[in-house]
């Protein structure tokens, strides 16, 4: 081969060489344009991700200062709070989701703005109630005013209707003391009180005997003092006959029975009774009582009563 043309393949080939190398610089360069447009494009996206997530996250903190400025002593409406700020998190977790996972601007921004929406509806709810709680705070104070007021007034029922029960009592009381004092005036003493035991014939005829064993009948006689403040008429008497024994003789079918002693209230069984017609003067009087039973000999005690009061007392012996 000549040295012409070994020149000549020479640049040749260093013509190709330096066309490929053009041609590899411009393909570089393509390339390298294409990546930095790429980058430029991820560049803003990311800042557009960025700027995203930064206003949801004032957003959502706003949204959790108004919700916690809106919290009071209610503990009801605090629960209900706290319930709220639960779902908004869960909402800004979902668009997190949005903008980092799937990359989704467009549903997190109206995802964004449904949060605003929720959050405004979450204050206008807390508002209502708030004044509904003021309202029923204004309806409970008014209501315990007035309750207290009947309270009150009861109370001062109740002291006054003590006090009149009180004083109707005392009357009462006072209105027995004088009854008492009353009767107790009324009643007509006894003076002498004789007893003597008899024998009853068929013939009806009455003979006087000593011996217990023997006696039919009893007759109590007796004489009452003069007293003025009784009115004359027929008042009866009532005879009580106590056995050597210290047994009440009470038999219902020959009269016996049961009556008040107005002096304490207790109850006294009596033998017998009788009316006496008194006359505002000394009056003897008799009482008789046939004898159910064989007596018993002995010391016998005898009561007469009149108006509820034990007017005379004596004893008979009983051979």
């Amino acid at each position: 081969m000549s040295t012409a043309q070994t020149k000549q393949n020479i640049t040749a080939l260093s013509i190709i060489i330096i066309i490929a190398l053009l041609g590899l610089n411009a393909y570089q360069w393509y390339v390298n344009s294409k990546l930095s447009s790429t980058n430029e494009t991820q560049k803003t996206e990311m800042m557009e991700l960025q700027k995203i997530q930064e206003e949801l996250d004032q957003e959502y903190q706003t949204a959790l200062e108004s919700l916690d400025e809106m919290k009071s002593d209610n503990s009801q409406l605090n629960a209900l709070i706290e319930s709220q700020k639960s779902e908004l998190k869960a909402q800004k977790d979902k668009i997190n989701n949005l903008i980092w996972s799937k990359k989704e601007l467009d549903k997190a921004k109206k995802e964004i703005q449904n949060l605003n929406a929720s959050v405004a509806r979450y204050l206008a709810d807390i508002q209502q109630l708030q004044e509904e709680n003021q309202l029923l705070s204004k309806d409970n104070a008014t209501l315990t005013i007035r309750v207290e007021e009947e309270i009150k007034a009861k109370e001062e029922a109740l002291q006054a209707k003590s006090a009149l029960s009180e004083e109707k009592e005392t009357l009462s009381k006072s209105n027995a003391a004088l009854s008492t004092k009353v009767d107790m005036a009324n009643a007509i003493k006894i003076n002498f009180i004789d007893v003597k035991g008899y024998e009853l014939s068929s013939k009806g005829k009455i003979k006087e005997k000593s011996k217990a064993k023997d006696i039919q009948m009893l007759r109590v006689c007796f004489l009452t003092e003069t007293n003025l403040v009784t009115a004359p008429g027929q008042k009866k008497f009532y005879v009580r006959l106590i056995n050597p024994q210290g047994q009440t003789i009470s038999i219902e079918d020959k009269g016996s029975g049961i009556l008040t002693n107005k002096l304490d209230n207790t109850q006294v069984r009596y033998t017998t009774s009788g009316e006496v017609n008194y006359k505002n003067e000394d009056t003897n009087a008799c009482i008789d009582w046939s004898v159910g039973d064989t007596m018993v000999k002995g010391d016998y005690k005898i009561e007469i009563y009149n108006n509820g009061f034990m007017v005379g007392k004596g004893q008979f012996r009983l051979k």
